[in-house]
C-alpha cells in the first residue's frame, strides 16, 4: 500500500512546481515582446536584424526566399516574398523550461525589399484548468 502512495505523492511532486512560478514564464514571453516593439527600429532591415541579434549573443537563423521553396519548414504556413529571420530565445525560468518549453520562437518576415513585413513571437501556451462550479482557474506554467 505505501508504494500507491508514493507514486501519489511523486505525481504530485512533478505536477507541483508549475502551479508557483508566479507568472515567470508569461513575464518573459511579455518582456521580450515589448523589447522587440520597443528595439524595433534596430530590425527593420535583414542587415540591422543580423547585428542586432549578434549584440544579444543568439544564434540566428536565415531562410532566403529561394530555400523556402525548396523545403518550406514546417512552421512557416507559407513562403514570403523575401528573407526569413529565425531566432530561438532560450527560457530564463528552469521550472518554464521543463514545463512550458526552453525557447521563445521569434520570426522576422522581411519583404522583397529587406524591409521588415511580419514579426511573429510564439511560446508554448501555459495550461489552464477550470474549478467546476466557480469562476476560477488554476493556470499551470504561466
Amino acid at each position: 500500500m505505501w508504494r500507491v502512495y508514493a507514486v501519489i505523492v511523486v505525481v504530485w511532486l512533478a505536477l507541483l512546481p508549475p502551479l508557483f512560478t508566479a507568472g515567470a514564464c508569461t513575464a518573459q514571453f511579455d518582456a521580450e515582446s515589448a523589447k522587440l516593439q520597443a528595439d524595433a527600429a534596430k530590425i527593420r532591415t535583414v542587415e540591422s536584424a543580423l547585428q542586432y541579434w549578434a549584440s544579444r549573443s543568439l544564434p540566428v537563423a536565415t531562410l532566403s526566399v529561394d530555400e523556402c521553396r525548396q523545403a518550406k519548414p514546417r512552421f512557416l504556413s507559407r513562403c514570403g516574398s523575401g528573407p526569413l529571420v529565425y531566432v530561438k530565445v532560450p527560457v530564463e525560468n528552469q521550472v518554464c523550461r521543463v514545463y512550458r518549453g526552453s525557447e521563445i520562437k521569434v520570426q522576422l518576415q522581411y519583404d522583397e525589399f529587406g524591409r521588415l513585413a511580419r514579426m511573429a513571437i510564439d511560446m508554448n501556451p501555459f495550461k489552464t484548468f477550470p474549478i467546476p462550479f466557480t469562476s476560477h482557474a488554476i493556470h499551470w506554467a504561466k
